[in-house]
C-alpha cells in the first residue's frame, strides 16, 4: 500500500511540476509582451520628441492655418504642398514623421493586444486614414513599417483613391 501511496504522491507532485511549469512559462511571455509594448512605447516617444522640437520651432501652427486657408479641403485635397515654402514643407514633413512613428506605435499596440478592438478599429485606423493624404502629399512612404501596418495603409489608399501602396510600403 505504501508503495501506492509513493506512486500516487510522486504522480501528483510530477503534475504540480507541470502545472508550474506551464504558468511560468505564460508568465514569462506575459512579461515578454509587456517588454516589447514599453521598448515600442520609449522609441516612439523618443523619435516624436525629436521630429516634433524641429517641426514645431514655433511655425506649425502658422504652416497649417495658411493650408487650411488657401487649399479647400484640406487636408485630403491633393497639390496643396505647392502653397509652401521650402522651409515650410520640410517643417510639416518632419511633422508627418511624427505622426507616422506614433501611427506605427498605435498598430504595433494593437497587434500585440495591448489596446481595445473597438479603439484599433475606430480611433488608430481613422487617424491612419486621416493622416494618409499628407503622407502621399509630402513623400512620405512606410518601407520601415513593418508588413501588417503596410497592408491596412494599402486597404486605405485604395479606400481613399490615392495611388496604391507598394507590398515594401513605398508609393507607386
Amino acid at each position: 500500500m505504501s508503495g501506492r501511496k509513493s506512486n500516487f504522491a510522486s504522480f501528483a507532485a510530477n503534475i504540480g511540476v507541470l502545472l508550474g511549469l506551464g504558468l511560468l512559462a505564460y508568465e514569462m511571455r506575459h512579461n515578454s509582451d509587456l517588454v516589447r509594448a514599453q521598448i515600442s512605447m520609449e522609441r516612439a516617444v523618443a523619435n516624436m520628441q525629436i521630429m516634433a522640437d524641429i517641426a514645431n520651432g514655433g511655425a506649425l501652427v502658422p504652416i497649417d492655418a495658411k493650408l487650411r486657408d488657401q487649399v479647400t479641403g484640406f487636408p485630403q485635397a491633393l497639390g496643396w504642398s505647392s502653397k509652401l515654402t521650402t522651409e515650410e514643407r520640410r517643417r510639416y514633413q518632419f511633422w508627418m514623421y511624427v505622426r507616422l512613428v506614433e501611427l506605427n506605435n498605435d498598430w504595433f499596440q494593437c497587434a500585440a493586444g495591448l489596446m481595445s478592438d473597438q479603439t484599433c478599429q475606430k480611433e488608430v485606423r481613422e487617424s491612419m486614414r486621416f493622416s494618409l493624404h499628407r503622407f502621399y502629399e509630402t513623400g512620405i512612404a512606410f518601407t520601415r513599417s513593418d508588413a501588417e501596418f503596410v497592408s491596412v495603409m494599402q486597404e486605405l489608399a485604395q479606400l481613399e483613391n490615392l495611388p496604391a501602396i507598394n507590398d515594401d510600403g513605398s508609393w507607386q
